[in-house]
């Protein structure tokens, strides 16, 4: 469907309240690649729930060349479909499905679920962003309006950056092995957006570091920490409630096992 584009003052004054809701939860999420910073599928989802509209995906299917999945924006009041858009992951991307990179990198092959879930969230991201593109000009100008997760880990010129700091000597560093860079950037920026304390994780799941996290423990923190920065956008929606997303939130949903 084509983008939705305020055409009155009323529906301009709307999207510019969104953009003053959300603004924060946009920016602190959005995933920096080369220099550029893209808007991730929390911040899409944060703009959708400013306008009173939620966003979902469905039909998620293995097709010729990859998996695909339909991202669509519903308004919440009378279930109407506002967006749709398709998300796809294909067979020829080696971060996903494995093989070597265009730099020459090996890289494994991932699950077959995960794959899942990326197409659906790229089907959400390109939805919410068919709708909502002017939103996110409105918020900052300097973010693109590419979703986050259709750009790849080294962005689309190449790793130039890298590159340059791979040619300057550089002392070893030690890092946790395990969590790969995109996957434990993103669990930074939800903690952040949240105010989610990192040693809350650390406790819950009862590690030193969080790249030592398991596939199943990190989707588990991720799901989590969406449904904290998706009840904070909703309570910035709402002038009369103040929000109340912070770390106490995470707790309680860790003592109440919610929404496990």
């Amino acid at each position: 469907m084509n983008a939705v584009v305020p055409h009155n003052g009323q529906e301009f004054r709307q999207s510019t309240d969104a953009a003053g809701l959300c603004g924060a939860i946009v920016k602190q999420t959005a995933s920096n690649i080369q220099g550029r910073r893209y808007v991730s599928v929390e911040g899409w989802q944060a703009i959708a729930i400013a306008h009173g509209c939620a966003a979902g995906s469905r039909d998620v299917e293995k097709v010729e060349g990859g998996v695909r999945a339909i991202g669509e924006v519903r308004r919440m009041e009378d279930g109407q479909v506002i967006a749709t858009a398709e998300g796809f992951v294909g067979e020829d991307e080696p971060t996903w499905y494995g093989g070597k990179n265009k730099w020459g990198k090996e890289q494994p092959k991932r699950p077959d679920y995960a794959i899942r879930a990326m197409a659906q969230t790229r089907a959400i991201s390109r939805a919410c962003r068919s709708a909502f593109a002017h939103v996110v000009v409105m918020i900052d100008a300097g973010l693109s309006t590419t979703p986050a997760e259709e750009v790849p880990d080294d962005g689309f010129d190449g790793p130039p950056m890298k590159q340059a700091r791979d040619a300057a000597p550089q002392k070893p560093t030690e890092q946790p092995s395990g969590m790969p860079d995109a996957e434990y950037a993103k669990l930074a920026n939800l903690l952040k957006a949240t105010g989610v304390p990192p040693k809350k994780l650390l406790d819950e799941y009862k590690v030193k570091d969080l790249r030592q996290l398991s596939q199943h423990q990190y989707a588990d923190a991720i799901e989590r920490l969406n449904n904290v920065l998706a009840d904070k956008a909703k309570q910035q929606t709402n002038a009369a409630q103040p929000a109340e997303a912070s770390a106490n939130t995470f707790g309680e949903l860790l003592d109440d096992e919610v929404p496990f």
